[in-house]
């Protein structure tokens, strides 16, 4: 027998289960339909866990430094099993969590692989809905190159890294980008032997050149390798794994316990879609998030794009509003964050990205070498950068840094209004603290820097 229902989507993740939960909002009857576990790669495969993973290594790093404020410690060694103990402990009550919220706001979710009937109808394990609307999210998957398909022990993408035991002696990872970036520093906080092998030339290809150069200067300084312009030609596979790569002209071969691969990700289609795909295979929609079936719409990773959970967020809410006919957004700035030590954040136009668009640009540094909470916190050595036009109007902030994650946000609200240099003088800062790096960079954009020349 067939249900009807307001609204099915498939998949749980950030997109997902936004949208069910702003429709439930509206008062409409909603089912998700999760193929594994609520929450998507953010919360089981992403975001949440490698952060839990990050935190527990900034924890271990930072004991080396406990004798520069007369702690004496004697740190007999790391339990990585523990280590991993912890993780899935946040995650798991992560899950369970977003597990009770769904229920009480009573949107049902339905375990198993949601597909498309050729009636127009969705079937979910033996159940079948004829729903008004249905929202595709459902997200994206590792990608494998030829040759270096994963194998779960030698090879292995991103997923299957996060559940492994134990700590190898030595990482060689296959992709400069978010992801390669964000291991790299785990796994060397943990005294891992780690090389980061990248075919562009150089590190977060995306991020603004001059906050690439320097995190290639502290990966170096941290001791983690980093081979730029390199393609990777084969990997033998043995106890081990030897990596030929080819860099500049010349070949190289890599020796390490474990091979990481994280080149992007590629969607994951529900079976049965009727709708059109773009050339990368990713969902076709329109600025209202519908695709080429009116009733079906798509959100999240599967659409393509910046490939992150807040905009998830707030593309899965807009395409509920799109549909039941309440304003919605189309376009936001929306900030990046790379969890690397030090941190990385930006939002809107690189410098690079605003000259290509014509017109003079202005751009300001200033270096948190002259921030006294940095000092004291001994992470000085990154920068706030401004883009921006001659008039004053900001077209881009971008930091490397202590806090960078935290700092963006009202750099995204500060694009949102649309404020100038002149106007975001005007703001106080409190001291000592981080966030007055930001002032700081703005007043050296306008030519009149308080600590800076």
């Amino acid at each position: 027998m067939t249900e009807r229902i307001d609204l099915l989507v498939m998949g749980g993740g950030p997109a997902g289960y936004a949208a069910a939960i702003r429709a439930s909002h509206l008062g409409k009857n909603v089912v998700i339909a999760e193929r594994q576990r609520l929450g998507g790669t953010c919360l089981n495969r992403g975001c949440i866990p490698t952060k839990a993973l990050l935190e527990s290594a900034h924890f271990y790093a930072g004991l080396s430094s406990a004798g520069l404020h007369g702690v004496e410690l004697e740190v007999k060694g790391l339990d990585y099993g523990q280590v991993i103990k912890n993780k899935d402990q946040i995650v798991q009550g992560l899950v369970k969590g977003l597990e009770f919220l769904l229920d009480k706001r009573r949107i049902r979710v339905l375990a198993g692989q949601a597909r498309f009937l050729p009636s127009g109808e969705v079937q979910v394990g033996e159940d079948v809905f004829q729903a008004d609307h249905v929202l595709v999210a459902t997200g994206t998957e590792p990608l494998e190159l030829p040759g270096l398909e994963a194998d779960g022990q030698v090879v292995v993408n991103s997923d299957q890294l996060l559940d492994r035991p134990a700590l190898p002696e030595s990482l060689v990872i296959v992709g400069g980008g978010v992801i390669g970036c964000e291991f790299a520093t785990v796994f060397a906080s943990y005294g891992v032997e780690v090389t980061v092998v990248e075919l562009q030339d150089r590190i977060l290809p995306m991020e603004d050149v001059e906050i690439s150069r320097a995190l290639t200067r502290e990966f170096k300084k941290r001791r983690i390798k980093v081979l730029t312009e390199a393609k990777v030609l084969g990997v033998e596979r043995g106890q081990g794994a030897q990596v030929t790569i080819e860099q500049k002209g010349r070949s190289v071969e890599l020796a390490a316990d474990l091979v990481l691969v994280c080149v992007g990700r590629r969607p994951v289609l529900p079976e049965g879609f009727p709708g059109e795909l773009d050339a990368r295979g990713y969902v076709r929609v329109n600025e209202r998030f519908q695709t080429s079936v009116p009733h079906v719409y798509a959100a999240g990773d599967v659409i393509g794009g910046v490939q992150l959970a807040h905009l998830a967020f707030e593309e899965g809410w807009a395409a509920v509003h799109n549909m039941y006919g309440q304003p919605a957004r189309q376009e936001w700035f929306v900030p990046a964050c790379v969890y690397t030590k030090p941190e990385i954040a930006s939002v809107g136009l690189t410098e690079e990205e605003a000259r290509r668009r014509g017109g003079e640009v202005v751009t300001a540094k200033y270096s948190l070498k002259g921030n006294g909470k940095a000092v004291i916190a001994r992470e000085d050595s990154g920068f706030v950068k401004f883009v921006a036009e001659p008039g004053g109007r900001v077209l881009g902030v971008h930091i490397i840094g202590p806090q960078a994650t935290e700092l963006i946000a009202g750099a995204a609200l500060a694009l949102e209004q649309g404020l100038t240099l002149q106007d975001w003088a005007q703001v106080i800062y409190p001291h000592p603290t981080v966030s007055e790096s930001i002032k700081e960079a703005v007043l050296s954009a306008l030519g009149c820097g308080l600590h800076s020349l």
